[in-house]
């Protein structure tokens, strides 16, 4: 986390898909400092950021990405979406440049068929 907040600092992509938005630093840091880390599913996860549909974008203590099934932070189990950080903007990047080619930018969805190595498979 600290080296994306290093070199990226915040993703605001309201135009593809849904949109994709990861909080900058100091909206994370403050969120966690008012509100602690969420029970989200089995563990404590940061959220750091969401999807213009409302759903949330939260790591784990072990660095994997999830995403919430729903607006509510308090669910069951949200959707494992990358084993870390760094899968989860490669997602984000293959979605941008499918939206630049085609103007769809699918889902940050991983099947086994279409999975790089090292990428989890599932819903996501």
């Amino acid at each position: 986390m600290v080296t994306f907040y290093d070199s990226i600092g915040d993703v605001t992509w309201p135009d593809v898909g849904n949109g994709y938005f990861l909080d900058p630093a100091g909206d994370v840091l403050l969120r966690l400092q008012e509100h602690d880390a969420v029970a989200v599913g089995a563990d404590q996860k940061v959220a750091i950021g969401s999807n213009g549909g409302g759903l949330s974008y939260v790591v784990g203590p072990d660095g994997s990405v999830h995403r919430t099934q729903t607006a509510s932070l308090d669910e069951p189990e949200p959707d494992k979406v990358a084993n870390d950080l760094r899968q989860f903007l490669e997602l984000l990047e293959r979605s941008l440049t499918r939206f630049v080619a085609d103007g769809e930018s699918g889902s940050l969805y991983v099947d086994d068929n279409s999975a790089m190595p090292g990428e989890c498979s599932g819903r996501g």
